[in-house]
């Protein structure tokens, strides 16, 4: 049983966390217990401090700790008395409560320490071989010597640049060794001993930067275990260089030297060698990068006393933590690669159409994997079990189903054995592999080769298989035999990939071939993942197109691509943005000497808005002022009708302050007699908000009468012709996601048709006759109805009793409830509950049509315009299109169009056809002397002395 001084640094950190928390009015979280390590100093604080991360910014780190599950305080305290009990420590320090917390992925302080940009990876490995012994906790923080000062680097200290007596320090590419405690120099310079974290040599020369993503699969690390020593430790090759022959070896070596492996059926005989131990430094090689990011291992000496279970187990773990880096990581040398290698003679099929994934991962070739931990160990658990050991990643287009392949690729090199043939990742593509087998039996043939080959390898070669149910399904039966029979009696390891769609059709349709799967399901990534993963890849993509991506740009294709482009998935979406933008930023960009280009959130909202088809302006957000004025721009479209397009400007406005949930932008049903604007309102809410007044999707719903015209909307269900087609609707909305859907005449449509549209008000989605779900959130849907027209005209036509009203007609108040109400009793109740605005149009007045017949003769004048000529109309001209037959209370607005076309619009194409109206003439429009309207052609002159 633990004492209570046992326990009394954690209590003195927790009163430390408290006082943090109460001093800046806030709740106590894991944020203050790791400010409080920070803040206390030991080695702990030391790691902490060494990144720049004191106690104040850590808390500035950390934006919210609202959901770190119940008691996190008390979570930390016993997780980090565990690691003190694993790591055989009389008590728990700050040391072991700093683990405790990089382990929890759910605490405040992990995303404390993930938004400083802290690689934790790093982080861990050195608070672990601290707490392991492995290397001395240090007394002093490190500190960056100025290239100045003449004295020389001393062991465990930093240096900016080259100085003097820095020589003996650098190693392999410039790479800093840690030195002992006398600064034992090995072999070519390489340093080494005991004092300083792991990640000094590598990871610490110079200051932290943003580019580390802390989510990353870990670099390959050969590891061997070492002979006795000499006197003092030195770094060694995990390989020996080409052409090293064990009998070659100078008589100064040690006697004992180690037995070599089994030889492995991968490799070329001779490709490599067991390590060996060098009796003296000067006989010691030049250690590769990759080997001296591993902290130097002890001196095996006879009277050492051998790791227990618990140390061994931590001490892998600090090896396999000891050094992830985000993008591509540095090659191994050739000859330690040649060991991932297929031995062409006795593999020529894997050799000939697969690629070596494994082997491109030592090499360099292929970059690593950041946010795919769980999936990657799911993949190597199920690659380990005795039966049923083919996982199948499953998940949706641009997720990286891929990429987890490759992560599981760097990790086979991760933990390969030195002792022990290793596993190997062969991708083949399922194009080659049908590529001249055209022939009966060809395939077949190929099939049983490759499976022989897989058969020999026993388990070490695992195949991997893009786009999986090519392979399984498409009427390749030759193939489909093989592949069942190997995968029935065990003899292969296959690792495929493919949609859930295609996995349904292909792999569940056929249960006993489902039976050998196990499904990885590879979700989208959070958006804090995907941000870290882009960040990571970002720095390759600039130095493809020659320029920059800021953080800004970054986080900005994240978050917009997941709200504008929801039919795609991240990070592919994301990614595809951050390229396009590259790309169009350096074809754009002026050439300077010197100047360094860079792509902005302006540069990404410009191919966003392009993608999604949607003003840029409103990404940007400097439509405000436009927002703002709705109501005006509405008006400018729409003759009369304030009240309503007010309530439709702010249910518009809420939605650009980004106040709404998952529903569509906005929903509104606008009832009134025709020709009053209903059908014009949709379009000026189209070219207020999208610019275009074709931004929009009409559909006549009296074409929706009967309940099978569901299928129109949606699509056809399986099995049924048109069922690939898709609907008309969801179609629509699914190529242009930000329109104004109208449906008109929505009392005509057939109640199956019109319940189809509760989950599009209600959630903002539709499922299609294909099972896709189509997004609504960014639509507006507007729906027009003639209910209550009737009633309101017997209201305005019936004579007043009494001292009623007079004679200007009824109020407005009665002419909308009696539309509404009979909207009520027309349509479903769980349809109307759903809509966000029910507006009512009344009739247009005579004032009102005569300033609709104004703004149509200008549009007139606009297109003759495009021929030179100029419109002239006169004011009593307007008048006499009213009498005319232009107005009429009870047909709105359509009666005047009708007049003009008959009146103005006929006798102007006959003045144009027979040549009086050109370039430079003028159409006059004006009332004779019996208050008819005319149609005169004049020229230049006659305006002049008119």
């Amino acid at each position: 049983m633990n004492s209570p001084r046992s326990h009394a640094e954690l209590v003195t950190l927790r009163k430390l966390a408290q006082d943090l928390a109460t001093r800046r009015k806030e709740r106590l979280s894991s944020v203050h217990l790791l400010a409080a390590i920070a803040a206390k100093g030991g080695p702990g604080g030391e790691l902490l401090r060494e990144r720049r991360l004191d106690d104040e910014a850590i808390l500035k780190a950390c934006r919210s700790v609202d959901d770190e599950g119940a008691d996190p305080i008390g979570r930390a305290m016993g997780a980090a008395r565990d690691v003190a009990k694993r790591a055989a420590a009389k008590e728990p320090t700050a040391l072991h409560l700093l683990l405790s917390l990089l382990s929890d992925r759910g605490s405040g302080a992990h995303r404390a320490l993930l938004q400083s940009g802290v690689d934790l990876a790093r982080l861990r490995t050195a608070a672990l071989q601290i707490a392991l012994g492995v290397v001395a906790a240090r007394r002093t923080p490190l500190r960056m010597r100025p290239e100045g000062e003449g004295e020389a680097a001393r062991p465990g200290r930093r240096v900016d640049g080259p100085t003097p007596g820095m020589n003996s320090l650098m190693g392999p590419n410039g790479v800093i060794g840690t030195g002992s405690a006398h600064g034992t120099t090995g072999a070519h310079g390489t340093v080494t001993g005991t004092t300083g974290a792991p990640g000094d040599a590598l990871g610490h020369a110079r200051p932290p930067t943003r580019r580390g993503a802390p989510r990353t699969t870990p670099e390959p690390r050969p590891t061997a275990k070492l002979g006795p020593a000499a006197e003092r430790p030195v770094a060694v090759p995990l390989f020996p260089p080409p052409g090293w022959r064990p009998d070659a070896a100078p008589s100064s070596r040690s006697s004992a030297t180690p037995s070599a492996p089994p030889p492995s059926p991968f490799a070329t005989p001779g490709a490599f060698a067991p390590p060996v131990t060098p009796a003296a430094p000067t006989a010691a090689f030049t250690a590769p990068p990759t080997a001296l990011a591993m902290p130097p291992a002890p001196a095996a000496t006879p009277h050492a006393a051998p790791l227990t279970p618990e140390e061994a187990r931590l001490a892998d773990a600090t090896r396999s933590l000891s050094r992830q880096s985000a993008g591509r990581p540095a090659p191994l040398p050739k000859a330690m690669a040649a060991r991932f290698a297929l031995d062409r003679a006795r593999f020529p099929v894997l050799s000939t159409l697969g690629k070596n994934l494994t082997l491109a991962a030592a090499l360099g070739e292929i970059e690593q994997v950041i946010g795919r931990e769980r999936e990657i160990e799911q993949v190597l658990d199920i690659v380990a079990k005795r039966h049923a050991n083919s996982p199948c990643l499953v998940g949706p287009a641009g997720v990286g189903k891929t990429s987890v392949a490759r992560g599981v690729a760097h990790r086979l090199l991760e933990i390969a054995e030195p002792t022990e043939p290793p596993q190997v990742l062969v991708e083949v593509v399922v194009s080659e592999l049908l590529a001249g087998t055209g022939a009966r039996g060809a395939l077949a043939e190929r099939m049983a080769s490759m499976r022989a080959e897989l058969r020999e390898a026993a388990g070490r070669v695992i195949l991997f298989v893009d786009e999986v149910h090519e392979l399984l399904g498409g009427g390749l039966d030759e193939a489909m035999a093989e592949i069942k029979l190997a995968l029935a009696r065990g003899e292969i390891c296959l690792l495929g990939a493919t949609s859930p769609e295609e996995y349904r059709k292909t792999v569940e349709a056929d249960q006993a071939l489902a039976r050998r799967f196990s499904v990885v399901e590879v979700e989208e990534p959070s958006e804090e993942d995907a941000f870290l993963l882009l960040r990571s890849v970002a720095e390759g993509l600039g130095a493809h197109h020659r320029l920059t991506f800021s953080d800004e740009a970054i986080a900005t294709a994240v978050s917009w691509s997941m709200r504008y482009l929801p039919g795609r998935a991240l990070p592919d979406k994301a990614l595809s943005i951050l390229d396009l933008a590259g790309a169009r930023t350096r074809r754009r960009a002026t050439p300077r000497v010197g100047s360094a280009i860079e792509v902005g959130p302006p540069e990404v909202a410009e191919v966003v808005a392009e993608i999604a088809d949607m003003p840029v302006e409103r990404l940007l957000e400097t439509d405000r002022d436009r927002m703002l004025g709705l109501e005006r721009l509405l008006a400018d479209r729409v003759v009369g009708h304030d009240a309503a397009l007010g309530r439709i400007a702010r249910v518009l406005r809420r939605n650009a302050a980004g106040i709404r949930g998952r529903r569509p932008i906005g929903s509104f049903l606008l009832l009134g007699p025709t020709g009053v604007g209903k059908t014009e309102t949709a379009k000026a809410i189209a070219e207020t908000l999208f610019h275009s007044p074709d931004a929009m999707t009409r559909l006549d719903l009296s074409e929706y009468a009967e309940a099978h015209a569901v299928a129109r909307l949606v699509g056809a269900p399986p099995g049924y012709i048109g069922h690939e087609a898709g609907g008309q609707l969801t179609e629509a909305v699914r190529r242009r996601p930000y329109q104004v859907v109208l449906l008109d005449e929505i009392e005509k449509a057939h109640r199956d048709v019109l319940e189809a549209f509760l989950q599009v008000l209600d959630e903002g989605r539709m499922t299609d006759g294909r099972g896709r779900r189509v997004d609504f959130t960014n639509a507006v849907i507007v729906m027009t109805s003639n209910l209550g027209a009737a009633e309101a005209s017997a209201l305005r036509t019936e004579r007043p009793v009494g001292f009623g009203r007079p004679s200007g007609g009824p109020a407005p108040e009665r002419l909308g409830e009696a539309m509404i109400t009979a909207a009520k009793a027309a349509l479903p109740p769980e349809l109307y509950n759903r809509i966000d605005e029910v507006l009512c149009f009344g009739a247009l007045a005579r004032d009102e049509v005569a300033e609709i017949a104004r703004r149509l003769l200008q549009g007139l004048g606009r297109q003759l315009e495009e021929r030179g000529v100029e419109l002239s109309v006169e004011p009593a001209a307007v008048e006499a299109l009213l009498d005319a037959g232009g107005f009429d209370a009870a047909y709105g607005a359509r009666p005047m169009r009708r007049t003009i076309a008959r009146l103005i619009e006929a006798p102007l194409a006959d003045l144009i056809l027979r040549g009086e109206l050109d370039d430079g003439t003028t159409a006059l429009i004006d009332v004779d002397d019996e208050g008819q309207v005319i149609v005169d052609a004049l020229r230049e002159s006659a305006v002049a002395t008119g």
